[in-house]
């Protein structure tokens, strides 16, 4: 089955490919530049799922192959949620520029409560019967005092899940418990019901 990998962001799709290939190699993944298409998908939703859902099913429709897509926001406590489901467009510039605001925003806040959850969302859209699978989970963690650089994109170098940087988590260990690991080893079930 061939499907489509609905981001632009080339560190979730290197990240979808690494995990299809460990658990089921029969899909051959394309990405929407092996497609030709250039479209964004404004993610103007307030709700991860949502958003996750509206791409999978523009992008579904547009190529007509079955495809998948997801969304991701971190939530810090300490901040009121923020910076929530527009993460990525919660401040401008690259992702240290981001991260590195958080961790001044939280410069005097104690460690008990620097409490944060990664949520993330997958939308799988079916373009033939016009159906949708959806998954959605939450991962608890902290925000650190500094930030550690690594394998991870986004706010991974300053989130701490099971006392270690989230940046340090790489490949199947990582797989083994972000929704992107998780969602398509339950997409892989249900395609296979």
């Amino acid at each position: 089955m061939k499907i489509l990998i609905g981001t632009k962001n080339n560190n979730k799709l290197e990240q979808f490919k690494r995990i299809f290939k460990a658990l089921d190699d029969s899909f051959e993944l394309v990405s929407l530049t092996d497609l030709g298409i250039a479209d964004d998908v404004e993610e103007d939703r307030e709700d991860l799922l949502e958003n996750a859902r509206k791409k999978a099913e523009y992008y579904g429709e547009k190529s007509g192959l079955p495809t998948l897509a997801d969304d991701t926001g971190l939530f810090i406590d300490a901040l009121h949620g923020e910076p929530g489901t527009h993460s990525k467009r919660w401040f401008s510039g690259t992702d240290r520029d981001r991260y590195m605001k958080v961790l001044e925003r939280m410069e005097s806040i104690p460690m008990e409560d620097r409490t944060c959850r990664y949520t993330g969302a997958l939308a799988f859209y079916s373009p033939e019967d016009k159906r949708i699978w959806d998954y959605k989970q939450d991962l608890e963690g902290f925000i650190s005092y500094t930030f550690k650089e690594g394998d991870g994109f986004g706010y991974d170098p300053i989130v701490i899940i099971n006392n270690k940087y989230y940046s340090e988590y790489a490949g199947e260990e990582k797989a083994k418990i972000n929704h992107r690991g998780l969602g398509v080893k339950e997409l892989i079930k249900h395609l296979n019901s």
